[in-house]
């Protein structure tokens, strides 16, 4: 799965060492991307956008909805990130819904798995559940400041649960 493989490459690169909760703000600050909140308060907010990718100036940037829950936030960041890692090129309008998996065009598609891959890494999954013996999904959830429905999700692609 060439998600996977980028994940773990960005997670040598950008994060190597360092325990999970994986932060993909400060992945994006260390590989020279801007990421900014958008708030409702700021002239033409829209609150179904979680996020976008665009290029300003010749720079990378992310922006993330403020209002949306902590945990949402993080997956946009990183979702977001894959459309730079992957080379999708800028993505003006990723909503709740295609962040949801409720989207199957193969770039959105392909960023969530990404973004999978980079907050809930196979080996940490691995190691957690088969070395450490957690089976709670809100402990594993929590651990990686993901929503439980994510963890549950990633769980079936792993294969720990039906």
């Amino acid at each position: 799965m060439m998600e996977r493989q980028l994940a773990e490459s960005v997670i040598q690169h950008f994060w190597s060492g360092r325990p999970v909760p994986v932060d993909p703000s400060e992945i994006a600050g260390k590989a020279g991307i801007e990421v900014k909140g958008l708030s409702p308060f700021q002239p033409n907010y829209d609150p179904s956008i979680s996020g976008a990718y665009t290029n300003e100036g010749g720079h990378p940037v992310i922006y993330y909805n403020l209002s949306d829950p902590p945990n949402r936030q993080r997956f946009t960041v990183a979702h977001e990130l894959g459309h730079h890692f992957l080379q999708h090129g800028p993505r003006f309008r990723d909503t709740s819904a295609t962040l949801a998996g409720g989207s199957y065009d193969p770039v959105e598609v392909s960023a969530n798995r990404f973004a999978a891959e980079l907050l809930m890494p196979a080996y940490t999954m691995r190691v957690m559940i088969v070395d450490q013996g957690v089976t709670s999904v809100e402990t594993l959830a929590s651990a990686m400041q993901v929503s439980e429905q994510a963890m549950i999700y990633r769980l079936k692609n792993l294969g720990y649960i039906r």
